[in-house]
């Protein structure tokens, strides 16, 4: 079964910047073990749009979970340049997440306003489940558009009873 992983973008919003202080590891071992409980449901195929944050530590935990694991990971790339503007750390993870892949797609040429929605449509799309990360689930165009699909939808608020 195939699994799409979005966020809601809260982790972006945290005061906190650095990925290795609180509340960024609980963040991320909350979440290794989502991915883990849905791949021991069937889940074995998942698809991201790799942006930083939530879909791009989705990511890493996949590729992590391939050593020793049959599970597929997707890209749905919204547009080729997607990571022009992030710092060097961060576009190298994504770029070594991309070589690591099982399939990249890129839904545009060029950035567009609707360029992440397209992606997420093309997601869901080829998707049973969609598993939203974070408390405004509710305002995500993802979250419509699988309910308009038929598409099951999960919520999974990564971010509930941590300490700022």
């Amino acid at each position: 079964m195939t699994c799409t992983i979005i966020s809601t973008g809260e982790e972006l919003n945290l005061v906190c910047k650095n990925e290795f202080e609180p509340p960024y590891p609980e963040i991320k071992a909350r979440l290794r073990e989502k991915i883990w409980e849905l791949y021991c449901k069937g889940y074995d195929t998942f698809w991201l749009n790799c942006e930083y944050g939530v879909p791009l530590w989705s990511a890493e935990i996949i590729v992590a979970l391939q050593m020793y694991n049959d599970i597929e990971l997707n890209i749905a790339m919204p547009y080729e340049e997607q990571s022009t503007n992030w710092v060097e750390e961060h576009r190298d993870r994504f770029f070594k997440i991309h070589s690591e892949s099982d399939n990249v797609e890129i839904i545009s040429n060029r950035y567009s306003d609707d360029c992440y929605d397209l992606a997420d449509e093309h997601m869901i799309e080829n998707s049973d489940l969609l598993l939203v990360v974070g408390s405004d689930w509710d305002k995500c165009y993802g979250t419509g558009y699988a309910r308009n699909n038929s598409v099951k939808i999960e919520t999974f608020d990564v971010f509930r009873d941590r300490l700022n």
